[in-house]
């Protein structure tokens, strides 16, 4: 009983550059299976080294792409290339250091996250190198002629015999010829000896789709990789109606407006920056930045990040003024940023010089700074003056009112709210391997597509002549979709059989010795 060949042993053959079988020195078919060759130093040798095995190996490109994945969740959620004092107040002395030291606060571009991505892109090229080279010479130098044991090895194998009085044997080859091509199957045909020998094949690039994907994926890594090596990631704070210097491009960039957008039940749905490209004074380019739809100008663009209410300035203070002596509300003042105000009915002048949304003070330094940029502890400090002359700059407290530093002013200052102006927080961004990574996608979309829904498809057949009757062998095998193959196959056997022996006229038993039934599934 012969058996089939199995995923490694059709590999093995393949391997050997062809899926068909090897002759001796005449040239004629003596096995099923590779030929035994001496032990040389080939390439064969080489792509399988075990360096190479381990380089190209599925593991450690699943550990390398789990090893990115999460180093690019932390650069999801860790706003990236912002100052060392960011990082200090927003996550506190314990985790600060910790992500500036390990470059947590620039992920992308640092030293290890550049090494994974490199890592990731030899094990795609040892793949390619090992594997393709293997379905080059299996697609291009596949065998014709091959004995009948290996077609009987073959996944999917019948017969059929046919009296020889019924056809001659070419205009059996035409029909047999005939019904692969209406599949589209792509025929050759040999003579070897006194048989006839047919390869049929379809769906080549359904083979070569894999290898694409995984071109793609190098594509994709050296985009990353140049981007990572030449391009830069900054973030920026903008205020409305402010200009800033922008060096990277050596121009301006300004800020008009900057609004949000809200669902019904209050929550955002969308938030817009309207801003100019200014040098010298003359409008370059203007756009309203929106998520997913970034300014692109002179190979920079900004993408919109984030918004936020100013941590360390206002837009106005509301300050309630009451006679303590007197235990009497005097009103409620609106004061404007760095303003100095005179308060009705006393001798007093206030200007607003500071603002902390989270007020801190390190006592060793004597320093006031903000904990976050949550408005957690709001605080504003105020120049007061008395008939011209600064009395003091005591700090007032949002949520303790109660403090209060100058006890010799017969008023009490509470601050009793405030108006923070928003920021919109872009993003700044030069990445020249954009364009690759683009290229790099669509490629693997396109191996993606030729390896999920095209099927490489081979077929060989041997028409042979015995005694009275002609016999046809037919074996194969489809690299994916072996399910649809058999199908396939099972159809294509029946119209041929159809074709040659109509329904009325039963097939000839087959000659004696063969061993095989005029039609039936290999054993």
């Amino acid at each position: 009983m012969a058996e089939r060949l199995d995923p490694e042993e059709q590999q093995a053959l393949e391997w050997e550059g062809s899926s068909g079988i090897e002759g001796d020195e005449s040239g004629r078919s003596t096995g099923g299976g590779p030929s035994k060759k001496s032990p040389s130093f080939s390439s064969s040798m080489v792509r399988d080294h075990i360096l190479i095995r381990i380089l190209s190996s599925l593991i450690l490109a699943i550990v390398l792409f789990m090893t990115l994945a999460v180093l690019t969740i932390f650069g999801t959620f860790i706003e990236q290339g912002r100052d060392a004092s960011y990082y200090m107040t927003t996550y506190g002395p314990k985790w600060g250091p910790w992500i500036v030291g390990l470059k947590i606060d620039n992920i992308y571009h640092s030293w290890y996250y550049t090494t994974f991505l490199a890592l990731l892109c030899v094990n795609a090229l040892a793949c390619v190198y090992r594997r393709f080279p293997v379905t080059i010479r299996s697609l291009f130098r596949e065998r014709i002629s091959v004995s009948p044991e290996f077609l009987k090895k073959q996944r999917e194998y019948s017969e059929i015999s046919v009296p020889r009085s019924r056809m001659a044997t070419s205009d059996l080859t035409a029909v047999v010829q005939s019904r692969l091509e209406s599949r589209r199957y792509k025929v050759a045909i040999e003579q070897d000896g006194k048989d006839i020998a047919i390869y049929a094949h379809k769906g080549v690039l359904g083979r070569i789709g894999s290898h694409v994907a995984h071109l793609s994926v190098i594509v994709i890594l050296a985009g990353g990789l140049l981007g990572s090596l030449t391009g830069f990631r900054l973030f920026g704070t903008f205020y409305v109606h402010s200009t800033t210097f922008i060096p990277q491009g050596g121009w301006d960039l300004r800020v008009n407006k900057f609004w949000i957008t809200h669902y019904k039940n209050g929550m955002v749905k969308a938030y817009f920056s309207d801003v100019d490209i200014l040098k010298d004074g003359k409008v370059l380019k203007h756009k309203v930045v929106a998520v997913n739809h970034p300014l692109s100008f002179d190979g920079l663009r900004f993408y919109q990040a984030s918004f936020g209410e100013a941590p360390d300035r206002l837009d106005k203070a509301d300050i309630l003024v009451v006679d303590k002596v007197k235990k009497k509300f005097l009103g409620r003042f609106s004061l404007a940023w760095d303003t100095p105000q005179a308060i009705p009915g006393t001798p007093y002048t206030l200007k607003m010089v500071r603002y902390v949304s989270d007020f801190a003070f390190d006592p060793k330094t004597g320093s006031v700074f903000t904990q976050s940029e949550k408005p957690k502890n709001p605080a504003v400090q105020l120049e007061v003056s008395e008939n011209g002359k600064v009395i003091g700059s005591p700090w007032y407290f949002y949520k303790f009112p109660q403090v209060q530093v100058l006890k010799n002013v017969p008023e009490f200052f509470i601050f009793g709210g405030y108006h923070a102006p928003f920021y919109t927080g872009l993003e700044l961004a030069k990445d020249p391997g954009v364009p690759i990574v683009w290229t790099g996608s669509f490629l693997l979309v396109g191996g993606l597509f030729l390896s999920s829904f095209i099927f490489h498809r081979k077929i060989w057949m041997r028409i042979r002549t015995r005694g009275e009757g002609v016999q046809v062998m037919a074996g194969g095998f489809g690299h994916k979709d072996k399910i649809g193959f058999g199908r396939e196959f099972e159809s294509l056997v029946s119209e041929i059989r159809s074709d040659l022996l109509p329904p009325d006229e039963p097939s000839p038993l087959p000659e004696r010795g063969l061993g095989t039934p005029s039609l039936s599934r290999g054993v």
